[in-house]
């Protein structure tokens, strides 16, 4: 299960909780405001009674009444003993059964409100049709179990948003956890094709056009590579064809008797060149697989030892200068890798044929292999120039020319074989190269 959409579910759900508390108690707030009376507290008939009450116990005959209102103090007789704008409409004398009527609702349509005093009953009217009077009763027992009741509609709340939350919520689930897969199908260049609907309908959209450009720029590069090595093969193959015929010729003429002693040097020079052009060749065809970390093609077993003595043998026998004497330490006739051959014997070339290559005056050049810690080491080292610092900072990038490729390629091939590659300049440049036996690769 996608732990994002999890995430993003888990909060929908707890955010539509809380949501749904919040309206709730600013609901039990709104019906309290809806139910009290906001009006004027100056005309409020329980505050203006007393006030009347009080300007009467001091002897006062006329009170301060707002526009419309009228008052009247009815004796234990049932008549009226004193008023204060009283309409015309409204009897002088009444019952007791006029009383108790008027006492908790209308008097001839007029809202009236009641206080008793010593001296009579006072009463208070408002106009006409301004208020609505309703007659509501509650028991003890619902004023005592009102909070019991409010905790139960404020679960009842909390259950059905959650309940609301898993409905619509599941849905929500699902089209995130189908866009956070598509989102990590397009990082590592998959083919996405999302539904496009719903509320990520435009999210979907975009997603699916990024994934059909990366889609046709992949096919765009693929076929360019695939023409890019197909040219590359077709050129080394074309060159090496004459190349051959160029080098068995030279060849022969190298060991003819019949040349005077400057003809064969000048076809061993031929000869010479035409190997360092198969070499370049070689090359050529190594960086365009070691560019994409193309493994190895060939995993054998390859007995190092052997390798080393086949490698140096060859390079002294194609001319080497005696002003680069080699000498080679094999510690350890049983070192064994699995790898390329042709790929290993290509790394120590490049390394000695650097150094001959660099140091125009001459250096010596060591060889040695041993097992250390269930690693095969291979060191190559001299006492001549060493390499510039540039080219060995940057010795994981592979040059655009041919220039300075020896170390990077060299490089390449030992990390491609799960080993590790270390050159540095101590008197000269040293190189270690360390791969790991058999057992260590699989």
């Amino acid at each position: 299960m996608n732990k994002t959409a999890v995430k993003i579910f888990a909060l929908f759900s707890v955010t539509a909780g809380v949501i749904a508390t919040i309206l709730m108690v600013m609901n039990f707030f709104g019906i309290a405001m809806i139910g009290s009376d906001v009006s004027d507290r100056s005309r409020n008939p329980r505050i203006l009674l007393e006030d009347i009450s009080d300007s009467l116990a001091e002897g006062e005959r006329t009170v301060s009444l707002p526009e419309g209102y009228w008052c009247m103090l009815i004796d234990s007789s049932g008549n009226v003993i004193w008023d204060q704008d009283m309409p015309d409409d409204v009897p002088d004398t009444y019952t007791i059964n006029d009383v108790a009527r008027m006492s908790r609702w209308f008097l001839n349509d007029y809202p009236v409100y009641t206080r008793t005093e010593d001296y009579g009953l006072l009463v208070l009217a408002r106009p006409k049709n301004t208020v609505g009077k309703y007659e509501m009763e509650y028991s003890m027992g619902w004023f005592d179990s009102l909070p019991e009741r409010i905790l139960y509609i404020l679960l009842l709340n909390l259950t059905l948003a959650a309940i609301l939350a898993c409905v619509f919520g599941t849905s929500l689930y699902s089209r995130i956890r189908e866009l956070t897969r598509g989102i990590s199908d397009l990082r590592a260049e998959k083919n996405v094709k999302l539904r496009e609907r719903g509320i990520f309908k435009e999210i979907c959209r975009n997603i699916n056009s990024t994934s059909a450009a990366i889609r046709r720029k992949n096919e765009v590069l693929d076929a360019r590579e695939s023409a890019r090595q197909n040219w590359i093969a077709c050129i080394s193959h074309d060159i090496r064809t004459p190349l051959s015929v160029v080098s068995g010729y030279a060849e022969t003429l190298a060991g003819s008797s019949a040349l005077s002693d400057a003809d064969r040097r000048r076809a061993e020079v031929i000869l010479s060149n035409s190997i360092k052009i198969k070499q370049l060749i070689e090359d050529l065809n190594l960086i365009s697989s070691m560019e994409y970390d193309m493994q190895p093609s060939k995993r054998q077993p390859v007995k190092i030892g052997p390798m080393l003595r086949r490698v140096v043998t060859e390079i002294i026998n194609n001319g080497l200068s005696e002003d680069f004497p080699v000498s080679l330490e094999i510690k350890s006739e049983k070192a064994v890798v699995m790898g390329d051959e042709r790929l290993l014997e290509r790394a120590v070339f490049n390394l000695i044929n650097n150094a001959a290559a660099h140091n125009k005056n001459g250096c010596e050049i060591n060889i040695k292999e041993y097992i250390r810690n269930g690693s095969v080491l291979i060191e190559i080292f001299d006492n001549g120039c060493g390499a510039p610092q540039e080219i060995l900072e940057k010795i994981d990038e592979i040059p655009k020319t041919t220039h300075g490729i020896g170390l990077p390629m060299a490089y390449r091939i030992v990390m491609v074989h799960g080993g590790s590659f270390e050159a540095y300049n101590d008197g000269g440049l040293h190189v270690v190269m360390k791969l790991p036996e058999p057992e260590n690769i699989y």
